[in-house]
C-alpha cells in the first residue's frame, strides 16, 4: 500500500515555496533601509574641489573644529554614506534602518580592507564635525565602479 505522506510533505513544500515567491522582497527582514541615508546626502553644489595623488577628488564642505586631525592609528566614530557614481544608489551608510549613532572605526587604516584605501584616505586629515564629500576611482576601492562617500567625524577617539 502506497503512502500518502510524500504527497503531503511535496505539497506542503510547494505551497510554502509559493506563498514566499508572491511575498514583497521590499518586506523581507533582510533588506536594509536606507531611507534616512538619503535624505541626509551632503549637496556639493558650489564648492571646489581638489584631487589628490591617488585620483580622490574631495570637497570640503566643513572643516571641522579643533586642532586634532584624524591619523592612521586614531579611532574614530564616524557618520557616512557609501553611494555608486553612476547611479547614486546607496551601497553603505552608517544611517541604515534609521540609525542616528555614528559608527566606531577602530585605527581608521585597519578599514582599508573592507572599505578601501580611497574611504581611509578622504577621512584622514579630518576633524571633529568636518564633513566631506569623497569621490573615490575604483582602483581605491574595494567596488567595482567609482564610489561617492558623505563623511562626517563625530569624534576622534584616541
Amino acid at each position: 500500500m502506497l503512502s500518502s505522506r510524500p504527497f503531503g510533505i511535496l505539497l506542503a513544500a510547494f505551497l510554502t515555496l509559493s506563498f514566499l515567491a508572491a511575498c514583497d522582497t521590499d518586506s523581507s527582514p533582510f533588506r536594509v533601509d536606507y531611507s534616512l541615508a538619503e535624505e541626509l546626502v551632503f549637496d556639493t553644489t558650489g564648492f571646489e574641489s581638489r584631487t589628490t595623488e591617488s585620483g580622490l577628488i574631495i570637497y570640503e564642505l566643513d572643516p571641522g573644529i579643533g586642532t586634532l586631525e584624524v591619523v592612521s592609528r586614531d579611532n574614530v566614530l564616524l557618520y557616512y554614506t557609501i553611494r555608486f557614481k553612476p547611479t547614486n544608489d546607496i551601497i553603505e551608510s552608517s544611517y541604515a534602518n534609521n540609525s542616528t549613532f555614528p559608527l566606531q572605526f577602530n585605527g581608521i587604516a585597519s578599514s582599508a580592507n573592507r572599505l578601501g584605501d580611497g574611504f581611509v584616505e578622504g577621512v584622514l586629515g579630518m576633524k571633529e564635525g568636518g564633513k566631506r564629500v569623497v569621490v573615490i576611482p575604483p582602483t581605491e576601492s574595494v567596488y567595482s565602479d567609482t564610489v561617492i562617500v558623505d563623511l562626517e567625524v563625530d569624534s576622534i577617539l584616541f
